[in-house]
């Protein structure tokens, strides 16, 4: 179960790159097999992932980018998570990362945290951007089809600007240790 839904004009050159993004899932899955996934390794491992897949889409990326922060007593040397651009447009993201219980998928204030942050990565003139990764689990036993499609409902409820997200069925069983369940990943852009 994947998909990709864009709601602000904007963010839409990054449509190559999110739906490239779900390719570069797959490819770590098949290199490293059924028990790994990236999207548990945190926000700067899925950064890594989605750069690899605008690169991809014929953008170009930079991690860890140099930028001027916007603070109230003026500007700063800083970086964003990462840059990417192609000939016309440009962004720079902020990025985080969420473990939230299936049946407990409230990202509002998640969201809004990195929103927070994006806002200083850049000058007012520049595309911000939050990207909060969202990897969401459950204990026990694996995601039902239809707790999938209640998650990907509770997604789109999100006042997100782009929201991406990717719920394989070879992930539908795959756990850590503790018998927590992760059937996949979602990424929320949010304009800053």
């Amino acid at each position: 179960m994947q998909g990709l839904i864009i709601n602000n004009a904007r963010l839409e050159f990054l449509r190559p790159a999110l739906e490239r993004w779900v390719d570069c899932i797959d490819r770590f899955n098949q290199t490293l097999g059924d028990g790994e996934a990236p999207y548990w390794h945190g926000a700067q491992a899925n950064l890594g992932l989605l750069s690899a897949a605008a690169w991809q889409a014929e953008l170009v990326t930079l991690q860890q980018h140099q930028s001027k922060k916007q603070r109230e007593d003026g500007d700063r040397e800083g970086r964003c998570d990462l840059y990417i651009a192609n000939h016309e447009e440009a962004a720079y993201l902020q990025g985080s990362q969420r473990w939230p219980k299936i049946a407990k998928l409230d990202l509002n204030n998640a969201l809004a945290e990195t929103v927070y942050t994006a806002r200083q990565i850049a000058a007012p003139s520049q595309l911000k951007v939050a990207a909060l990764f969202a990897s969401p689990w459950k204990a026990g036993q694996h995601a039902s089809p239809e707790e999938l499609q209640d998650l990907v409902d509770d997604l789109q409820k999100h006042n997100a600007c782009a929201i991406a997200w990717y719920f394989p069925y070879a992930y539908r069983k795959l756990h850590n240790e503790a018998g927590q369940y992760y059937p996949g990943i979602a990424l929320l852009l949010k304009q800053a």
